[in-house]
């Protein structure tokens, strides 16, 4: 999550305002979604280009010249009592780029109206529909079609829906929702963050990147069952819910997604294939390019992934490859497994160290 989220602010996501759409699809294909990974990705093909033809149309109303759009989609696949619930998370600009002659420009659109989110569902649901009956999905009898196209793993995954979800039916909250739905597709899209907040964006992308569950939420009670804490209360004012172990590894088990199946899509100006991606990125620092050449000098690659040490300076502020004593830089140097090995190697640290140095704590090895 952590990483995802630097990556997207630090080399993905350009300054300017960004806006959060959600789709959740009705109750009847989430089994289906959560094992059919070409119905997945038709339902996010069709609701980002639906999103992207709203914030074009607006902006050939307005004479702008070639608008490009962009998006980021995360595919969630669970609910907060961790039942198997696929649906998006859409980080798009809100916004297009338009094409100048010193290079694109962003302008802003206004925000969604509930006409424009009615919109949204409404083509979503005509699009699916038509894809699922042209598929085959379609049928009067859901027997046949669980016998005739779905795989074993394909079935497990659809006996996921009749997992309860553990709430209490009783207690129930009137929670006004400012969702827009049309035929069990519902269309959220109130959260935005605008030009210029670094740290707001950053934060919307860890929500969206979020994992099912953190594990300060899990205890084990005393009957030795699983209490799972909720983030937020559920609509019936229930706080918790406590699940046998086997429902637990249950669950777990229904959230991995199946083979082959991306959960962070790019689309529009932001995936890789945007002639204009480069231009709209933000650039890396500049490095430096010598005037001769040295021999058997290794070329430099770019690592793909944060390292650990980095990670644990961006989110908790400890900068581990920072020395306590002379505040220089550390590197590694080896990897101490044995005891007696890590005994020798401590016992050289503290012979070494001075009287300025901080106590540290005494191990027993």
């Amino acid at each position: 999550m952590q990483e995802t989220a630097a990556h997207l602010v630090d080399d993905v996501l350009p300054d300017v305002a960004l806006r959060q759409y959600v789709l959740s699809p009705p109750f009847e294909l989430r089994g289906l979604l959560a094992c059919k990974r070409e119905v997945l990705a038709k339902m996010v093909n069709f609701f980002v280009r639906a999103i992207f033809e709203q914030l074009t149309t607006w902006a050939r109303c307005q004479g702008l010249a070639e608008p490009k759009c962009g998006a980021v989609t995360f595919i969630q696949r669970f609910t907060k009592t961790l039942n198997i619930s696929p649906h998006l998370h859409v980080l798009v600009l809100d916004g297009v780029f338009a094409n100048e002659e010193d290079g694109p420009r962003f302008v802003e659109c206004p925000a969604p109206t509930n006409r424009d989110l009615l919109s949204l569902a409404q083509t979503v649901f005509k699009k699916m529909e038509k894809f699922l009956a042209k598929s085959g999905y379609l049928r009067s009898d859901s027997d046949a079609l669980e016998e005739a196209s779905l795989t074993p793993l394909e079935r497990w995954y659809v006996r996921g829906l009749a997992e309860p979800s553990m709430l209490s039916p009783s207690r129930i909250v009137d929670v006004k929702s400012t969702a827009i739905e049309c035929g069990g597709f519902s269309v959220h899209a109130q959260v935005r963050v605008a030009q210029g907040d670094r740290r707001g964006r950053e934060r919307l992308c860890l929500y969206a990147a979020r994992p099912p569950f953190a594990e300060d939420q899990l205890r084990m009670s005393g009957d030795g069952r699983v209490r799972l804490t909720l983030r937020r209360p559920a609509k019936n004012g229930q706080g918790a819910i406590v699940l046998s172990p086997v429902q637990f590894l249950r669950r777990l088990a229904w959230l991995v997604p199946p083979p082959a199946q991306h959960q962070v899509r790019y689309a529009g100006v932001l995936a890789s294939a945007s002639k204009v991606r480069r231009a709209i990125v933000p650039r890396p620092a500049p490095a430096l390019q010598l005037a001769f050449p040295i021999e058997n000098m290794r070329p430099q690659v770019q690592k793909r992934r944060m390292s650990w040490a980095k990670l644990l300076a961006r989110v908790y502020s400890i900068d581990g490859e920072r020395c306590l004593s002379c505040g220089g830089r550390l590197r590694p140097i080896g990897a101490v497994t044995e005891s007696s090995h890590v005994k020798q190697t401590l016992g050289r640290m503290r012979r070494q160290r001075c009287a300025r140095d901080p106590p540290q704590l005494a191990l027993d090895l």
